[in-house]
């Protein structure tokens, strides 16, 4: 998905993708479990990613 598209999805801007996306901001839990379900992941395996 694009950053467009996952905005759209959550009702964001674009620019709240690419800020998480780069680093320049941090998601706290619950806007995680958003970005999990619209990207049609587990929540699990970002986890498992980030321990890697």
């Amino acid at each position: 998905m694009t950053q467009v598209q996952v905005a759209a999805v959550l009702d964001v801007p674009q620019s709240f993708v690419s800020k998480y996306e780069s680093g320049e901001r941090r998601l706290d839990v619950i806007e995680l479990r958003y970005v999990v379900r619209t990207l049609g992941v587990s929540m699990q395996v970002v986890l498992d990613r980030l321990e890697q």
